[in-house]
């Protein structure tokens, strides 16, 4: 039995491997979907008459749907970054621990 934490770098490795993966292809899909939504805004299918106005004006209001892209990009950023952030903080404890282990033992070499 093992005091601590143990971390199975291949498990981890792996892990973050499939996260990586799946981050990429989010964020492939949020791309085309963002584009085919933008283009939708820009198209402006509803026209300029009265109605179209309105329309445009109720859906635009609080930013439309181009704010729920800006927000949804900050996530998806987010969510990408995740995978290199934690295989550099999982490092660093394994190598943190790895260093104070050795550190530790020359200690108990010298009693």
């Amino acid at each position: 039995m093992r005091d601590g934490v143990y971390f199975s770098e291949r498990a981890v490795a792996a892990g973050i491997n499939v996260w990586n993966d799946m981050a990429t292809n989010l964020k492939k899909e949020w791309d085309a979907a963002a584009s085919e939504i933008e283009g939708h805004v820009a198209a402006a299918p509803w026209g300029r008459g009265a109605e179209g106005i309105r329309f445009q004006e109720a859906l635009m209001r609080s930013g439309g749907p181009l704010q729920m892209i800006r927000s949804g990009q900050r996530v998806i950023d987010q969510i990408v970054k995740a995978g290199p952030t934690l295989r550099d903080t999982i490092g660093n404890s394994v190598a943190t621990n790895q260093a104070e282990a050795a550190r530790i033992k020359k200690l108990l070499t010298e009693i």
